[in-house]
């Protein structure tokens, strides 16, 4: 019997497989304001680490793309 928890969130690459799509599609539907990710820093303003987005945000951008 497995213990995991389900995955919560995902990498920007991880996310663009699971979705179909490329990286760059994520990135700029982040900048766009079209779809949330948490970047993993202690500062939001500073450059560099990862990505994280969510099931849930992956999922409502999914059907918003699904409803245009």
């Amino acid at each position: 019997m497995s213990t995991a928890l389900p995955r919560l969130a995902y990498t920007r690459k991880e996310a663009a497989e699971m979705c179909g799509v490329s990286e760059d599609t994520l990135r700029r539907a982040k900048n766009r304001g079209a779809l949330k990710a948490k970047r993993l820093t202690e500062d939001e303003e500073r450059k560099g680490g990862k990505e994280l987005y969510t099931r849930a945000a992956l999922e409502a951008w999914l059907e918003g793309l699904a409803d245009a």
